[in-house]
Order: C-alpha cells, then structure tokens, then sequence
C-alpha cells in the first residue's frame, strides 16, 4: 500500500522544530474530498435552471445524441425534451444495419451518431444470425446453425430498447422458404409473415405468428403458376404484405393478404425497358399506395403507385444527375455511373442499384459504386452516407433503421419493458 508523504518548512523562529501550518501539497483525503464539493456544486447550479433556459441548451446540442440522452437523465429534463417546441429536427435515420459474412451479427453503421448494436441477443457466436427485414423500429433476424435445413427460426428485436423476442420454432421440411415479413401493429404488437413453397407438391402455405397469442396460424393453397422462391424486396401496405421476386424480367409481385391469409399476383407496370435484380424496387407511398420504382438509362428514376388491385398510375420521373452535386454526393458527381450492368464492361461506368426503402420515411437508399447514398422522395434530397472500403465484400441489401418522433414522445424515453 503506498503512503502520502507530506513535507513541512522548518520554521526560522524555532529551530529544530517543524512549522504545522505550511504544506506544500494537501492530504489525500482533502483531494478526494474536494471533486465531490465541485459535482455537488455543478449540480445545484443545473439544477437551479429554469425551463427555458434548459431548453436553451438542449437546442443547441446535436439531435438525437444530446436531446434524446438529455431526456434520460430526469423526468424533469424528459418534460422539457418532450414538450419543447423549436427543437432541432434530427436526420431522419439512425443508419442502417447489414449482413456481413464474418460476423456472428449484422453490423450496424450509425449516420446520426448514435451507435446501435445487437450484441445483448442471446445469440451463439459459432452460429450467428442474418437480418431478412425491419419495419420501423424492430429487425427480423433468421438464427443459423445445424437446424438450418429442418427448422426455421426467428427473432423479433428492438435496438433502441434492447429487447427481443424469440418465436416458437417453424418446422419447414425441405419446403423453400420465399419470404419472411415483419408487419407492424398497435403499439407493441406485432405480425410475422412466412410464406413456405411446397417441396414435392405446388402448393404455398402461409403461416403468420400474432405477438398477442405468440403463435403461429397456416394457411394453405395450390399455386396457379410455378414460381421461382426468390426473395426480393418487400412492402407493407395495411394487411397487405407485397413481394418482389428477384428475378431477372420479373413480371409480378406477389400479394398476400395477411388477415384472409390469401396470396394472389399483381402484374408489374410497363417499364419499357428489360428488368434485373438491382434495377427495380417497390415501396410504400406517403398516403399509404404501393410504389413500383426503376432505374432507366441516364440514371432516370421512374416512379408508379398502384391505384386499384391492376392499375398502375406513372409519376413524374426524377433525374438522379442533377441532385448528385459535389455538396450532396462528393466525388460521385463526376464519376462515370449506370444502371446497366453491361455498361461497366463496354463504357467502364460504375454500377448504380437500389438498397433499400424505408417506409416510414419514404427514403430511398441507392448504391453507387461503393457508397450508399440516400434520396428523400418527398423533398429530393440527396445524401451520401458510408463508403465500403472492403472490396472483398460488395455491398447488398441494407436495412434502414428510421428515427424515432420528434420531439420526443414520453413513451419513446420511458425505460422499456425485458421483451417488446
């Protein structure tokens, strides 16, 4: 154990003796106690601001890092975070989350600041998990491991709240699982759609797990064509689940209904151009229609909604080009860059396709040679997120992880419950 030695003066007036009252450093004991009088100062200086003068500050940090963890240190600074006006608005997503070969869990890279990880799922590391879709604030994750190829399993996680929940396991039997959904619901509840095709027999089955009976209902039916089980992207429209095939020359999108528990086909516009994974995607419009969107030459965005079950209306086209200025997207303004993956051989241009849509947002999310770049398609706004730098490993399909409410609701700071 080491010691504190204090040396004292030796006093002119009295020699031989030491003088008491001279230190040249103080006692351990007053150094410690002394930070503690200055947090108990800085605390009751805080605390003795009023409202608007908190609010003052809060304005000034950067949302959501400052605001949102402001609003977690006490109800008092929660009421003033959740009730103040003025507030800066935050980016519209956290970032988004990825699969990546080598890791036991999908990585997650943050554009707002905020890191999220999935490390507190009970997840075996010699197995690991991939993330087959997110809708809001919750991802779907499929386990892997030995049981692959006889069960399926699921998990249904919040990052936010660090919770998650475990569905019953789906014995699938050689079926070809063609898509796996997550759809929203009231508050906490949730759905789970998973759509198997028949192994020896063409047949589909609809199977969907309710997080108010945390159990699985199926649904049974004979296809009318054969189908290719290609998953692709989806959307959620009310109980309607919309799948797009990843197929070259796709030419419908499957529909199921999640409260009849029916699936039927919606013939794809007419694009007028041959279609291939990459080039095509669907969403969700801002008053709730199914959106069809496809990247025609000269980097044109075209865009459809669908007005009825076979009716496909055509919105104005976006060019892509002038919204890519060097303030927006960088160095990608001028770079050689197409839809058309035989343009990369013949005119040496990097390749442009979709990676995602977030539904809450109504944001895009393009890959354009090896950055991800969002585009808001309400207000056309464009932004270049995350640059890959691993060439061994291109980019996919990225799931986006949208901002919560702002400002911040009470319930979005209030301690959530162990599962949700």
């Amino acid at each position: 154990m080491s010691s504190a030695v204090v040396r004292r003066a030796r006093s002119r007036s009295s020699p031989g003796r030491f003088d008491s009252t001279r230190r040249t450093r103080p006692r351990v004991e007053e150094e410690k106690e002394r930070p503690a009088v200055r947090e108990e100062e800085k605390a009751d200086v805080v605390s003795a601001l009023p409202d608007d003068m908190l609010l003052e500050v809060f304005r000034r940090l950067p949302p959501p890092t400052g605001a949102v963890r402001c609003g977690a240190v006490c109800r008092r600074w929660r009421r003033v975070v959740s009730r103040a006006p003025g507030l800066p608005a935050p980016p519209r997503h956290f970032g988004f989350f990825r699969n990546h070969g080598p890791s036991a869990l999908p990585p997650f890279v943050p554009t707002a600041g905020v890191p999220l990880g999935l490390g507190f799922l009970p997840v075996s590391p010699a197995c690991g998990v991939i993330l087959v879709d997110c809708r809001g604030h919750r991802l779907l994750l499929r386990e892997l491991g030995g049981h692959l190829a006889t069960e399926l399993n699921l998990l249904v996680c919040n990052p936010l709240e660090k919770a998650f929940v475990r569905l019953p396991p789906l014995p699938t039997a050689g079926h070809t699982v063609f898509c796996h959904t997550i759809v929203p619901g009231e508050g906490a509840e949730f759905r789970v759609l998973v759509v198997l095709f028949g192994a020896t027999s063409p047949n589909f089955y609809v199977l969907i797990y309710s997080s108010a009976t945390s159990a699985w209902e199926v649904a049974a039916g004979a296809l009318k064509r054969p189908l290719k089980p290609h998953r692709g992207p989806t959307a959620v429209v009310g109980d309607m689940v919309y799948m797009l095939p990843a197929d070259d020359n796709p030419k419908y999108i499957l529909a199921v209904n999640t409260a009849k528990m029916t699936m039927s086909g919606v013939p794809l516009p007419n694009a007028e151009m041959p279609l291939y994974t990459g080039n095509n995607w669907i969403g969700k419009a801002e008053d709730g229609r199914l959106c069809f969107f496809v990247i025609r030459d000269h980097l044109l965005l075209a865009k459809w909604v669908l007005d009825a079950p076979r009716t496909w209306t055509p919105q104005e086209p976006v060019a892509l080009r002038p919204l890519m200025t060097p303030a927006t997207a960088g160095d990608l303004h001028g770079m050689k860059l197409s839809a058309r993956i035989g343009d990369q051989i013949s005119n040496g241009c990097k390749l442009v396709s979709f990676g995602g849509f977030c539904e809450g947002t109504g944001t895009l999310f393009f890959i354009m040679a090896d950055w991800v770049v969002s585009l808001d398609i309400k207000t056309l706004k464009m932004e270049r997120l995350w640059h890959n730098d691993d060439e061994r490993r291109p980019l996919g399909d990225l799931y986006p992880y949208e901002m919560v409410a702002w400002p911040p609701a009470l319930k979005d700071l209030v301690k959530p419950p162990v599962n949700a």
